[in-house]
Parts: structure tokens; sequence; C-alpha cells
């Protein structure tokens, strides 16, 4: 095993055992969380971030304008139905762009063309059924997906690319639930079906595409926590989750590939190998409120995904036609993103 890839995941494990720990052993507990049964507890908040420079053609120094803007919305939508049924939904949503300015070799300086900064839809629903034991059933579904898909080696975009429905049933417990402290894990079976469509060419100039699809399926376990730090000045929301695939609709494909294929398209020898490796994804999300209006949002995400499923082997015959995606899709690092935002934020509910 890669000893970097070894410890990506032993660090990514050991936060999750942090979040566990703080959520049950932290200081003493507060009262309960009660919903009244049949009510609606929406929560909705959108925020709009905005940096700005500008430079005249005459100015000296080397400095480039930018204009960096952030709109984001989280949402939640919990219903307890009745006293054995519980509905939570939640929703994420996040774009951003960055302008640059660029300067010729004669300093006039001009504005580029903009690049995404940051891109998120997801959208989840869960319901559980709360009978009064050691744990809960549930079933829960899944979309996630992107304004704007820019992964594409030679630059083209596509709208709302890949698509990508999990559905999961399994067992889940509440080890908290306060108002403003909550403890959620669960474990369970899923089975994601993944929609993507692809350019036909590695020409840039052509914008053919096909529509692919794949399927997997295996264990999966979240852990959700939320709470507040820093004397309740911070809000803190985490979401854990570890994703072990047991099979794979294109598996036959990869395992498949010849050591011509391979070699030609410059493919990982290993790739096979990859596509049933654990997924480990640990969002972090902290808010601070100044005023009414003005916040600091600290977004942390880390990723271990060494091979991004969404992305099958695409054959013509024994012509590889997307190797550029395949390539691309090959993670063997952890994937760290990280977003700090001050700006205009306002909660309507």
């Amino acid at each position: 095993m890669d000893p970097n890839s070894s410890r990506m995941k032993h660090m990514l494990w050991a936060g999750l055992a942090a979040v566990m720990v703080l959520g049950m052993f932290s200081p003493a507990q507060a009262e309960e969380r009660v919903l009244e049964i049949g009510k609606w507890y929406p929560t909705l908040e959108s925020g709009l971030t905005l940096t700005q420079s500008t430079y005249t053609d005459n100015w000296a120094g080397g400095d480039k304008g930018s204009i960096v803007w952030t709109f984001i919305t989280n949402a939640t939508l919990e219903n307890q139905l009745s006293t054995k049924v519980n509905w939570n939904s939640t929703l994420k949503l996040a774009y951003g762009q960055t302008h640059q300015q660029s300067a010729d070799t004669l300093g006039e300086r001009s504005w580029a063309k903009p690049e995404k900064s940051t891109d998120l839809v997801d959208l989840e629903t869960m319901f559980r059924f709360t009978l009064g034991g050691l744990v809960d059933p549930f079933a829960a579904g899944r979309l996630e997906t992107q304004f704007q898909d820019a992964s594409d080696v030679a630059g083209r975009n596509l709208s709302f690319n890949p698509i990508r429905v999990k559905l999961t049933a399994g067992v889940a417990r509440q080890f908290i639930n306060e108002e403003d402290r909550s403890l959620l894990s669960r474990l369970g079976f899923a089975v994601r079906q993944t929609s993507r469509k692809i350019f036909t060419t590695e020409d840039s100039s052509n914008k053919t595409t096909q529509s692919v699809s794949s399927t997997d399926g295996g264990l999966e376990w979240v852990t959700d926590y939320k709470t507040k730090v820093l004397s309740d000045r911070v809000a803190w929301t985490s979401k854990l989750t570890v994703y072990q695939p047991l099979f794979y609709s294109d598996q036959g494909l990869f395992d498949d590939l010849t050591a011509n294929q391979i070699s030609t398209n410059k493919l990982d020898p290993d790739i096979a190998d990859y596509t049933m490796t654990a997924d480990i994804d640990w969002e972090n999300i902290f808010t601070t409120q100044i005023t009414k209006l003005l916040s600091v949002n600290l977004y942390l995400r880390f990723i271990y995904d060494k091979y991004d499923n969404s992305v099958p082997v695409v054959l013509d015959g024994e012509t590889l036609t997307n190797a550029g995606g395949v390539r691309a899709a090959v993670r063997k690092g952890l994937q760290i993103k990280e977003t700090l935002a001050l700006g205009i934020t306002y909660r309507f509910l």
C-alpha cells in the first residue's frame, strides 16, 4: 500500500474518532430537543461574498486586478411526521467565479475569461423510523451535481454534469439531540447511479458529446455532527462519509484493459484496483455571525477518492475515447478544499 495513502486514511479516520468523542464526551448535555408532530422546522440562509481590485495600464509593480465572488445557500427542512417517522432534508448550493486581469507584451490590460472557483449542488432527504429501539431503521436519497463541469482536459464546459443519485437503507443511532448540538451516525447499504456526458474526442474544437452511465454499490457510514464552539460564537457543522464499494458496473472494462491500452493511454497499471478503494469525504463548515448581515464562513473539505467511479471507460473498438478523463479521475493524494469568506449572509428562517 502507498505509505502516503495510508497516512491520509489514518488522518481521516482520526477525524471521525474526534467527532464521535466530541459528541459523546462533551460537557453536560442540555435538554433534549422534542419536535412537535406534524410541524415543519425549516432553516434557510444565503450569502454573497465579493472581492474586487482593478489597475490602469500604467500601474507600476505588475499587480493584476481581480474579481472574486461566491454565492452560497444552506437550507434544512425537518418534520416529525408521526411518533414513528422523522423526515429530514438538507440542501447546499454554492457557486463562485474568479475574474483575472491579464497584461499583454505592451502592458495593456484586459479581463480574461472567468474561471469557476467553487461549485456545489447537494440535496439529501432521509426518513428515519423512530421506533424507540437501540437503533432506528432509515432510508435516504441524495442528488449530487454541479452547475458547471469544467473538468475537461481541453477546456470545454458542460452544465449539470455529472448527475449522481444515491439510495441508502440501513440503521441509524441518534447519540445527541439538543437544540444547538446533535450527533447522528448511520450505517447502511448504498447504491449509486451516475449519469455523465463526455466529449467524444479530445479535440477542443469538437463539442460533440455522448451520455454514459454507471452503477456501483457498497457499505456506507455517515456521521453528522452539529455544535457550537468558542463560547457558542461559532457554529460548526461536520459530515463524515465513508463508502466502501462492493460492486461496480464498469469493473469488468477496467479489468480487461490490455497492457498495450494502459501503456498507450498513459494509465496507471493498477487503475482497476482503484475503482474498489474506499472513499472518505469529511466536510466541515464553521460560521460566525458578526452582525445581523455580516458573517464569516470557513469551509473545509477533505476527500480521499482514489478513482472517481463516475468516469467509466468508453471504448470504440480497441480505442479508449475518454483517456484524458480517465487519467484525470485518478487522484492518489488527499484532496483538500478550503474557502474562507467574509460577506453578507441573511438567515431567512
